[in-house]
């Protein structure tokens, strides 16, 4: 059945297979993928900063940005794959880890027909295919691989894994895995069904493994955040939920575009969760019902809770948790939708016995999604002379991309709003070389430039300003010839400016991590080792 699973994900694939790369909303995942690289190869880990991005000036992105789909694509970097190829793979694992997810979800409450089934119409969710080649969303794209197996092990009651799954998704997609937590606590509560003392055991450990696994992210993320733009981007505007509502015909059909999210029900992006889905989702309900099975009721009820929040009814509830505003787009809980509606095309099998029913059942149910659907899974455009070097030159990463995003800069960057409603920065002038002497003199006889790191020297007649073209951030610090100096940043991009006096001079410039950066990063590696130490105990445990 996995070889199945596997066999019916192609048509999900097919534009993967194509030179070059296509267009989505969010094309800096080639980007991302570059400089982290360059950040590591530097030697930094696990790396923050990012050299090209904001214009050049640079800034922390993966102090804040979920990092994990950047860290797999550097693996297949690393192994020979190019840049683009990398997170071709990535998407491609993506899309088939989904399906095999909620393959292995699904049988464990349907049998193996009900968990084809199932994975079938997860993978073909019209959303799914508008995170994959709409919008671009690679983080959020995977999120869907770590939503099904969290329910699974949780289901299993196991514990630690559990609680790596659960960090998976947090270091994958932080934003979705807010209100994850929610439909997985009432999963836990609902289905496993036990004593509440060992159900809050087991949610309180699962959160406690996943927490500190992933303590070097989310606590300097948490930390730190008030010292960006963030909050000035991200919750208003065009980011601000309160236009971002589905109207509820849209779930049953919408036009299928590859333009953006708008207020009202005339969006240039669909968001059909599918009439299959939707229909499948009421029979399964009726026969939960009918047979008094409380697992098909649970899922439905997940479901609708799930769409209950797409909606404007939940305003309300936006209105009164302030860190749902973060999710930007209340149509992002489709997901959950996508995740709980292929549960119950599974659960239909629930009530079929009889063997060649049941397969005849499927093949229609497969075979139809399919058709229906699978013509979603394709790119608005194709660029098949797309390359690397392209992607990821200077003009590419410091105009066009930086562009799109530049949130996570630091706060007190100069910026002006745009016509269409986002911000641009307020400056004319943007760095043309590393640094400046903005007054004085000096004549350097070595310049190095990392990046994350610099080194700077030479000597001055009569003393200096230099003004490198690095954004500055807590965590950079500079030392002139061994002494740390300190830094100005007094001007409309942050920028770090240091004086020297008269003489010879060796300037160094580091992104350090900050105190809580340390305790994050201590907190995530001991409770590696602990897992790691414990899974290593209870292996050799059960071979005696």
């Amino acid at each position: 059945m996995i070889f199945l699973v596997l066999g019916l994900s192609f048509f999900a694939l097919f534009p993967l297979f194509q030179s070059g790369f296509f267009s989505m909303h969010d094309f800096q995942q080639v980007t991302r993928l570059f400089e982290l690289d360059k950040t590591l190869m530097g030697g930094s880990f696990p790396v923050r900063w990012t050299e090209g991005l904001g214009f050049g000036f640079g800034y922390p992105l993966f102090n804040f940005y979920p990092p994990f789909v950047y860290y797999l694509g550097e693996v297949f970097h690393l192994i020979g794959f190019g840049f683009i190829d990398s997170i071709k793979i990535v998407w491609g694992v993506a899309l088939v880890g989904s399906a095999l997810a909620m393959y292995f979800l699904a049988k464990e409450f349907f049998g193996k027909i009900g968990g084809v089934v199932a994975a079938v119409f997860y993978l073909y969710v019209p959303y799914h295919a508008v995170d994959a080649y709409v919008r671009g969303a690679l983080a959020e794209l995977f999120s869907f691989v770590w939503l099904p197996l969290i329910l699974l092990f949780a289901s299993r009651k196991k514990v630690i894994t559990t609680g790596i799954f659960l960090g998976l998704l947090m270091i994958t997609h932080n934003l979705i895995f807010l209100p994850f937590a929610g439909f997985y606590v009432l999963w836990v509560i609902l289905i496993n069904r036990q004593p509440l003392l060992y159900t809050f055991y087991f949610l309180l450990s699962t959160f406690a493994i996943a927490f500190a696994l992933t303590a070097f992210f989310w606590l300097p993320s948490l930390a730190e955040k008030q010292f960006t733009l963030v909050d000035q981007f991200l919750t208003t505007g065009l980011a601000n939920y309160q236009i971002h509502f589905v109207c509820p015909d849209q779930l049953w059909n919408s036009f299928w575009g590859y333009g953006g999210s708008i207020a009202g029900c005339l969006d240039g992006v669909s968001f059909k969760l599918g009439k299959p889905q939707l229909i499948l989702a009421l029979v399964t309900l009726g026969i939960g019902i009918w047979k008094k099975s409380r697992v098909p009721l649970v899922i439905f009820g997940l479901f609708g809770l799930a769409i209950f929040m797409t909606a404007e009814y939940s305003k309300f509830i936006w209105e009164k948790i302030n860190l749902l505003w973060y999710l930007q787009f209340p149509w992002r809980f489709l997901e959950f939708a996508a995740l709980f509606s292929a549960l119950l095309a599974g659960g239909l099998f629930l009530i079929i016995r009889n063997f060649w029913l049941q397969l005849g059942l499927g093949v229609i149910l497969i075979f139809g999604v399919i058709f229906l659907h699978g013509k979603y899974f394709a790119p608005q455009n194709y660029d098949y002379q797309a390359t690397d070097t392209a992607l990821t030159s200077d003009e590419e990463i410091r105009w066009k991309v930086s562009q799109t995003s530049f949130e996570y800069m630091a706060k007190g960057t100069a910026v002006k709003p745009t016509p269409q409603g986002s911000y641009t920065l307020d400056i004319v002038n943007y760095p043309t070389q590393k640094y400046l002497v903005t007054t004085g003199d000096f004549n350097a006889d070595k310049i190095q430039f990392g990046a994350d790191k610099f080194l700077l020297s030479g000597n001055s007649q009569t003393g200096a300003a230099i003004q490198f073209q690095i954004a500055n951030f807590p965590g950079w610090k500079v030392w002139v010839d061994g002494q740390e100096t300190v830094i100005d940043d007094n001007n409309k991009v942050k920028l770090i400016t240091i004086a020297v006096p008269a003489g010879s001079h060796i300037v160094c410039g580091v992104f350090t991590n900050t105190p809580v950066r340390s305790l994050g990063n201590l907190i995530s590696l001991s409770a590696i080792i602990g897992v790691g130490g414990y899974y290593l105990y209870a292996r050799r445990r059960n071979k005696t």
